[in-house]
């Protein structure tokens, strides 16, 4: 499928994604993409295409990158007032903390700047939407921590590995705990090792296993089977 605004000069395509299997063989599975066509500085774009030739990779690609991070954190974190700031200098500011001194401020920094912000991207708060901002948002651009997740029984494990030290780890598992505390109750439970916090919650709804997003997000994705179930039920 192809449209094109002469007005605006944009293109929508039908891209071929990927096989999905079906009873009997196989169906392509598309994505929608759109060609825009719009003005930059020059500046910019000489430096898009050094750094897409430096890197190996498409001017196009690092364009889709960069606006994603705008559309997915950047417009969100302005407004709500984050600011960047380099990774060793949080660590130090950690370090010059007593312990108790570090739970104190990762609670807060739970309890209020991450679960507000949740709010005011999501404008609600539950599972799902904690899990989008913490750990996979905060991850992919504050680079704060890597993460691991993975389901073990009834529990989903969350591993968040930094590199830090100790403090930094109390720091987050304060953090996590903060947040996820009104929603699994006591269910939560943590530990902070040495460059790494490992969170145990109650399952949420199922991972996908590309990116490890839960199913259901209200943000991005189709209703469970349950949410869907759970809104005939309320109806009848």
């Amino acid at each position: 499928m192809r449209t094109i605004d002469n007005e605006n000069r944009l293109q929508t395509y039908l891209t071929p994604s990927r096989l999905f299997p079906i009873r009997g063989g196989y169906r392509l599975q598309a994505r929608r993409t759109r060609t825009r066509a719009f003005r930059i500085d020059e500046t910019v774009d000489e430096q898009l295409r050094e750094w897409a030739e430096r890197e190996g990779v498409s001017v196009s690609f690092l364009a889709n990158k960069a606006l994603r991070r705008l559309v997915e954190w950047d417009m969100y974190a302005d407004r709500f007032g984050f600011i960047a700031m380099p990774n060793e200098a949080l660590s130090r500011m950690i370090d010059l903390l007593s312990l108790d001194e570090v739970r104190e401020l990762g609670q807060w920094v739970g309890e209020n700047a991450y679960r507000a912000f949740t709010t005011f991207v999501f404008k609600h708060i539950d599972m799902e939407t904690v899990l989008e901002v913490i750990p996979k948002l905060t991850s992919k651009y504050t680079k704060a921590f890597e993460y691991e997740v993975k389901r073990e029984g009834s529990r989903t494990v969350i591993v968040l590995r930094h590199g830090r030290g100790r403090k930094y780890s109390i720091f987050y598992e304060e953090v996590a705990r903060a947040m996820f505390r009104d929603l699994v109750g006591r269910g939560i439970r943590t530990e902070s090792q040495e460059n790494a916090v490992v969170l145990e919650v109650p399952n949420v709804p199922r991972l996908a296993a590309t990116d490890e997003v839960p199913i259901g997000s209200r943000r991005s994705f189709p209703p469970t089977v349950e949410e869907s179930t759970r809104r005939r039920n309320a109806l009848t």
